[in-house]
């Protein structure tokens, strides 16, 4: 299995409530640089349609998981709470709570109910901070993709699916060829 980290790319369908424009607040959050941020300047706050890149990487591959992680931090008003709703499309897949009590990165729970490469080419966020105040500093979702268990045998043994076998004595069965000679 391989991970891949998409980004937030484009500009979202709006922000309010924060200090930049729609295409500053994109530059701000993608940029793996956590010198930069888009600072929450309103009680009332959100950016919706977030879009993220496509990666050709996992391509024509089964997606195991995708996981959210926002790095944000407080703006000195208590400990923000950062609501993060995943979309494919108009279909909500999941939505978290990360609370930030000091300057770090947070995941939402992995997410992996029927994933697929056209899935995750589709997927947009919306992210609504409470009204405590926080700094965002970046935003980006893991993929991890790749065949399962039966990426390197794809035979039964003793009657065991390949798909259900994940190691022979200890070896992963992706780095199996042959058990016993047989291909």
């Amino acid at each position: 299995m391989a991970e891949v980290i998409i980004r937030p790319t484009g500009e979202p369908a709006s922000t309010t409530g924060f200090d930049v424009t729609d295409a500053t607040f994109i530059a701000r959050i993608n940029d793996n640089d956590t010198s930069t941020a888009a600072t929450q300047n309103n009680a009332t706050c959100e950016a919706s349609g977030v879009e993220f890149a496509n990666d050709s990487s996992y391509s024509g591959q089964t997606i195991n998981s995708i996981q959210l992680s926002v790095t944000g931090e407080g703006t000195g008003r208590g400990n923000p709470v950062v609501t993060c709703t995943l979309f494919n499309g108009n279909t909500q897949l999941q939505q978290s709570e990360l609370t930030f009590s000091s300057a770090t990165t947070l995941s939402a729970s992995a997410y992996s109910t029927s994933l697929t490469p056209t899935i995750v080419d589709n997927l947009t966020a919306t992210i609504t901070p409470d009204g405590t105040g926080v700094a965002l500093k970046e935003v980006f979702i893991t993929v991890d993709y790749g065949a399962g268990a039966a990426a390197g045998y794809t035979h039964k043994v003793n009657t065991v699916a390949a798909a259900n076998i994940a190691k022979v004595n200890t070896v992963a069965t992706a780095n199996i060829g042959k058990i016993n000679t047989v291909d």
